[in-house]
């Protein structure tokens, strides 16, 4: 049995419980002559709490008693940040207490501002938790340093899912309740950017029975948005053409799609504001009015991609075509601008074969007159809205 000092995001009750698999009691603790920074890794990437020695003291609190078992869980949590640990005199209830500390290798992170729990707490405090559980899912299947790679999409993913604990809204479908859906078994089956979950489980059925053990694969991704740039004065969209690996897995003649631009919705980021990072990075476009358009699942038989769509009003001269994207991503985008009658002949043909641009163009087809008609007024004069 140990004793540890956590002075960081592991101080913060709800996401150690999820660590270690329960809640443990913590004492306020105090770690003289050392100072909590914020800490980056020469890569970049989110910062974290670093340790180091200097200063006032670093607050945090005191667990006792952990077992060897909570032991590896906390080391692997931990192992992909490069940690070494040190037995050192805390302050607790009083008096000295031997305690393990984690410390961050020395000279891998660059320190910087302090790092306060309550800041983090307000935005990271719900996300992090929530992702803490697919990340100790990890162990014993993946590598600390393979885990702590996919740590971004796995920030994303928990954000996706706590956006929709928030939704569910049900004039005609069931409403479900507690039980209905028991999950026998559950099991990783690929962890990267991606992930695939295999599921054994039961559910109600309308007969109010529950069926029989069934299993179902799970093809994990987050939410994304789909975004559709239109200029009502000049009547035109804007689509962008890129290489897409499914068209080409499934044997597509021609694998160069046109969609909307798209992108996943980071952890700690709207749907809206990735909107805008998204129209920046694949066309070098700024936006301007966001309208929010319809949100659905593209294919809720296998995959849990939820899809924020939005119509941008955007200006689009000739010279809005062009290239783009982030090379470190590999990607390799064109735009083209495109009047909406052409967009509707490519729609027609068969060219446009992408699910969320055949839902934005058909969503902006009947407000289209009067987003044009709102252009066109003089400026200090307001007209209605088209009805969304």
């Amino acid at each position: 049995m140990a004793d540890y000092f956590f002075f960081g995001t592991l101080s913060h009750p709800p996401l150690l419980a999820v660590v270690l698999g329960r809640a443990v009691p913590m004492e306020p603790a105090f770690l003289p002559g050392h100072r909590v920074v914020t800490a980056e890794g020469p890569e970049g990437g989110r910062p974290f709490p670093l340790l180091v020695a200097g200063g006032a003291g670093a607050a945090g609190v005191l667990v006792r008693g952990l077992s060897e078992a909570d032991a590896a869980r906390l080391d692997y949590y931990e192992a992909g940040f490069a940690f070494v640990i040190r037995e050192i005199a805390v302050q607790a209830n009083g008096g000295q207490q031997l305690a393990r500390v984690y410390f961050a290798d020395t000279g891998r992170w660059r320190e910087g501002a302090p790092w306060v729990l309550a800041d983090w707490a307000r935005d990271w405090g719900e996300i992090v938790p929530e992702a803490a559980a697919d990340f100790i899912a990890g162990m014993g299947r993946i590598s600390p340093e393979a885990a702590l790679a996919r740590y971004p999409s796995v920030l994303a993913r928990a954000a996706s899912r706590l956006r929709a604990r928030g939704a569910g809204a049900a004039a005609v479908r069931r409403h479900p309740a507690p039980g209905d859906v028991v999950v026998e078994e559950w099991k990783l089956a690929h962890a990267g950017f991606f992930s695939l979950e295999e599921y054994r489980l039961r559910h109600r059925r309308f007969d109010g029975t529950m069926s029989a053990p069934i299993n179902r694969t799970a093809f994990v991704s987050t939410d994304v948005v789909a975004v559709l740039p239109y200029d009502p004065l000049r009547d035109r969209v804007l689509l962008v053409e890129q290489f897409r690996i499914a068209a080409f897995a499934r044997g597509d003649a021609n694998p160069w799609l046109l969609e909307p631009i798209a992108g996943r919705v980071d952890a700690g980021e709207s749907p809206e504001a990735a909107a805008r990072r998204e129209a920046a990075e694949e066309a070098g476009l700024a936006l301007g009015a966001l309208i929010a358009g319809p949100r659905y699942y593209p294919s809720p038989g296998a995959k849990t991609e939820h899809v924020y769509a939005f119509l941008a009003l955007a200006d689009l001269p000739d010279a809005a075509a062009g290239t783009g994207g982030l090379d470190d991503e590999g990607e390799d985008i064109r735009a083209h601008v495109l009047s909406f009658a052409e967009a509707e002949a490519l729609m027609q043909s068969g060219e446009i074969a992408s699910g969320p641009l055949w839902v934005l163009l058909l969503w902006l087809a009947p407000r289209r007159a009067g987003y044009r008609a709102a252009a066109a007024l003089p400026k200090g004069v307001e007209a209605a809205a088209p009805s969304a």
